[in-house]
Protein backbone atom coordinates (compact mmCIF):
# COMPACT_ATOMS: atom_id res chain seq x y z
CA UNK A 1 0.00 0.00 0.00
CA UNK A 2 1.57 3.46 -1.29
CA UNK A 3 0.38 6.34 0.67
CA UNK A 4 0.91 10.17 0.49
CA UNK A 5 2.01 11.89 4.08
CA UNK A 6 0.70 15.56 3.93
CA UNK A 7 1.61 17.67 6.81
CA UNK A 8 0.58 21.66 6.42
CA UNK A 9 0.08 22.48 10.20
CA UNK A 10 3.03 24.88 10.22
CA UNK A 11 5.84 24.47 7.60
CA UNK A 12 5.18 21.50 4.75
CA UNK A 13 6.27 18.18 5.09
CA UNK A 14 5.16 16.16 2.02
CA UNK A 15 6.28 12.24 1.99
CA UNK A 16 5.82 9.07 0.15
CA UNK A 17 5.75 5.51 2.20
CA UNK A 18 5.95 2.17 1.07
CA UNK A 19 4.17 -0.86 1.33
CA UNK A 20 5.46 -1.51 4.91
CA UNK A 21 4.72 1.98 6.07
CA UNK A 22 8.54 3.29 5.34
CA UNK A 23 9.58 6.28 4.28
CA UNK A 24 10.53 6.08 0.39
CA UNK A 25 10.84 10.04 0.05
CA UNK A 26 10.21 12.55 3.51
CA UNK A 27 11.03 16.49 2.66
CA UNK A 28 10.22 19.54 3.94
CA UNK A 29 9.75 23.07 2.69
CA UNK A 30 10.30 25.88 5.00
CA UNK A 31 8.83 29.57 4.17
CA UNK A 32 6.70 28.10 1.35
CA UNK A 33 3.14 28.63 1.11
CA UNK A 34 0.98 25.65 1.03
CA UNK A 35 -0.88 27.30 -2.04
CA UNK A 36 2.33 27.25 -4.22
CA UNK A 37 3.64 24.03 -3.91
CA UNK A 38 1.35 21.74 -2.64
CA UNK A 39 0.30 19.68 -6.00
CA UNK A 40 3.41 20.80 -7.63
CA UNK A 41 5.88 19.43 -5.27
CA UNK A 42 3.52 16.49 -4.65
CA UNK A 43 3.34 15.38 -8.34
CA UNK A 44 7.70 15.67 -8.57
CA UNK A 45 7.85 13.41 -5.59
CA UNK A 46 5.61 10.65 -7.26
CA UNK A 47 7.24 11.28 -10.47
CA UNK A 48 10.37 10.92 -9.35
CA UNK A 49 9.41 7.53 -7.99
CA UNK A 50 7.65 6.62 -10.96
CA UNK A 51 4.44 6.27 -9.68
CA UNK A 52 1.11 8.84 -10.56
CA UNK A 53 -1.72 9.26 -7.96
CA UNK A 54 -3.89 6.85 -9.09
CA UNK A 55 -0.85 4.73 -7.46
CA UNK A 56 -1.76 5.46 -3.88
CA UNK A 57 -3.95 3.26 -1.83
CA UNK A 58 -4.19 6.23 1.23
CA UNK A 59 -3.12 9.89 1.31
CA UNK A 60 -2.37 10.42 5.21
CA UNK A 61 -2.81 14.14 6.70
CA UNK A 62 -1.86 15.83 9.92
CA UNK A 63 -5.02 17.62 10.68
CA UNK A 64 -3.70 19.94 13.26
CA UNK A 65 -3.50 21.77 15.56
CA UNK A 66 -2.91 24.23 12.87
CA UNK A 67 -2.95 27.42 11.00
CA UNK A 68 -6.65 27.91 9.02
CA UNK A 69 -5.58 28.49 5.19
CA UNK A 70 -2.87 25.21 5.05
CA UNK A 71 -4.93 22.90 7.05
CA UNK A 72 -7.75 23.98 4.52
CA UNK A 73 -5.64 23.31 1.54
CA UNK A 74 -4.53 20.32 2.32
CA UNK A 75 -7.93 18.86 3.53
CA UNK A 76 -9.19 20.15 0.17
CA UNK A 77 -6.47 18.15 -1.48
CA UNK A 78 -7.01 15.14 -0.21
CA UNK A 79 -11.33 15.59 -0.60
CA UNK A 80 -10.00 15.47 -4.40
CA UNK A 81 -7.91 12.17 -3.80
CA UNK A 82 -11.12 10.90 -2.00
CA UNK A 83 -13.36 11.38 -5.32
CA UNK A 84 -10.44 8.86 -7.35
CA UNK A 85 -10.67 6.18 -5.01
CA UNK A 86 -8.05 7.06 -2.42
CA UNK A 87 -8.70 6.38 1.13
CA UNK A 88 -7.90 9.05 3.75
CA UNK A 89 -6.46 8.92 6.71
CA UNK A 90 -5.67 12.21 9.14
CA UNK A 91 -4.41 12.38 12.58
CA UNK A 92 -3.45 15.45 15.47
CA UNK A 93 0.27 16.01 15.91
CA UNK A 94 0.16 16.40 19.59
CA UNK A 95 -0.75 12.50 19.84
CA UNK A 96 2.35 11.28 17.64
CA UNK A 97 4.15 10.48 21.21
CA UNK A 98 1.28 8.31 22.57
CA UNK A 99 1.07 6.66 19.48
CA UNK A 100 4.96 5.74 19.21
CA UNK A 101 3.99 4.56 23.10
CA UNK A 102 5.13 7.15 25.02
CA UNK A 103 2.94 7.30 28.20
CA UNK A 104 2.75 10.63 29.55
CA UNK A 105 4.69 14.41 28.80
CA UNK A 106 3.76 17.66 27.12
CA UNK A 107 3.77 19.16 23.44
CA UNK A 108 3.45 22.59 22.63
CA UNK A 109 3.49 24.89 19.18
CA UNK A 110 3.01 28.61 18.77
CA UNK A 111 -0.90 29.78 18.13
CA UNK A 112 -2.32 32.30 16.87
CA UNK A 113 -2.26 36.12 18.64
CA UNK A 114 0.79 35.34 21.06
CA UNK A 115 -0.44 32.29 22.52
CA UNK A 116 0.48 29.22 22.65
CA UNK A 117 -1.58 25.82 22.75
CA UNK A 118 0.02 22.57 25.00
CA UNK A 119 -1.74 19.02 25.51
CA UNK A 120 -0.45 17.35 27.92
CA UNK A 121 -1.13 13.86 28.69
CA UNK A 122 -0.50 10.57 30.73
CA UNK A 123 -1.89 7.22 31.32
CA UNK A 124 -5.31 8.36 32.86
CA UNK A 125 -6.08 11.83 31.41
CA UNK A 126 -5.24 14.42 28.18
CA UNK A 127 -6.15 18.21 28.46
CA UNK A 128 -5.20 21.02 26.21
CA UNK A 129 -4.05 24.71 27.00
CA UNK A 130 -4.29 27.31 25.39
CA UNK A 131 -2.10 30.07 27.26
CA UNK A 132 -1.29 33.59 26.70
CA UNK A 133 2.36 34.75 26.38
CA UNK A 134 2.13 36.72 29.78
CA UNK A 135 1.14 33.89 31.36
CA UNK A 136 3.51 31.27 29.86
CA UNK A 137 6.57 30.99 32.48
CA UNK A 138 3.94 30.79 35.07
CA UNK A 139 2.59 28.19 33.50
CA UNK A 140 5.66 26.08 32.60
CA UNK A 141 6.68 26.47 35.79
CA UNK A 142 4.30 24.65 37.22
CA UNK A 143 4.36 21.66 34.62
CA UNK A 144 6.60 18.52 34.50
CA UNK A 145 9.22 19.38 31.69
CA UNK A 146 10.57 15.83 31.73
CA UNK A 147 8.98 14.61 28.22
CA UNK A 148 8.77 17.91 26.19
CA UNK A 149 7.42 17.92 22.59
CA UNK A 150 7.23 20.64 20.30
CA UNK A 151 6.34 19.09 16.47
CA UNK A 152 9.35 21.16 15.17
CA UNK A 153 11.82 23.66 16.14
CA UNK A 154 10.29 26.61 13.78
CA UNK A 155 6.56 25.89 15.29
CA UNK A 156 8.27 27.44 18.29
CA UNK A 157 9.51 31.44 19.09
CA UNK A 158 12.34 32.80 20.90
CA UNK A 159 10.46 33.49 24.09
CA UNK A 160 9.42 29.65 24.26
CA UNK A 161 12.58 28.41 23.61
CA UNK A 162 14.44 30.06 26.19
CA UNK A 163 11.96 29.03 28.82
CA UNK A 164 10.81 25.08 27.97
CA UNK A 165 14.80 23.68 27.76
CA UNK A 166 15.57 20.30 26.51
CA UNK A 167 12.82 18.97 24.06
CA UNK A 168 12.22 16.41 21.22
CA UNK A 169 10.05 16.92 17.79
CA UNK A 170 7.55 14.99 17.21
CA UNK A 171 8.31 15.52 13.23
CA UNK A 172 11.31 13.32 13.61
CA UNK A 173 9.60 10.96 15.85
CA UNK A 174 6.84 10.09 13.22
CA UNK A 175 10.09 10.31 10.57
CA UNK A 176 11.72 7.65 12.96
CA UNK A 177 9.01 5.16 13.51
CA UNK A 178 6.61 5.60 10.62
CA UNK A 179 5.63 1.73 10.42
CA UNK A 180 4.69 1.96 14.63
CA UNK A 181 2.39 5.07 14.03
CA UNK A 182 0.70 4.60 10.76
CA UNK A 183 0.10 1.33 10.73
CA UNK A 184 -2.07 2.36 13.96
CA UNK A 185 -3.69 5.09 12.52
CA UNK A 186 -4.52 3.05 9.04
CA UNK A 187 -5.74 -0.07 11.65
CA UNK A 188 -8.04 2.17 13.65
CA UNK A 189 -8.94 3.75 10.27
CA UNK A 190 -8.07 7.36 12.13
CA UNK A 191 -9.59 10.72 10.97
CA UNK A 192 -9.74 13.50 12.75
CA UNK A 193 -11.83 16.55 11.38
CA UNK A 194 -9.04 19.58 11.10
CA UNK A 195 -8.48 20.96 14.59
CA UNK A 196 -7.71 25.02 14.37
CA UNK A 197 -6.60 26.71 17.50
CA UNK A 198 -9.91 28.63 18.01
CA UNK A 199 -13.16 28.07 15.75
CA UNK A 200 -13.32 29.75 12.30
CA UNK A 201 -16.35 31.86 13.70
CA UNK A 202 -14.08 33.24 16.64
CA UNK A 203 -10.83 33.90 14.87
CA UNK A 204 -12.68 35.93 11.99
CA UNK A 205 -14.78 37.84 13.61
CA UNK A 206 -15.86 40.93 11.69
CA UNK A 207 -14.56 43.89 13.55
CA UNK A 208 -16.81 46.46 14.36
Amino acid sequence: MTSLFIDTTYDITLGILDDDLGWINFETFYGQKVSNILQKETHRLLDANSLKILDLDSVISIAGPGFYTGLRLSEGFADVLIFSGIKHFSFLSYTIPHLAGIENGIWMTKAYRGEYFFHLWNKEVSQNHLIAAKELEGFLSNVDKTSFYIHSENAIDDLSRGLIGERKTTLELLKDNSKNIFSKIINAQIKNESFYFRAPEDEFRVSL
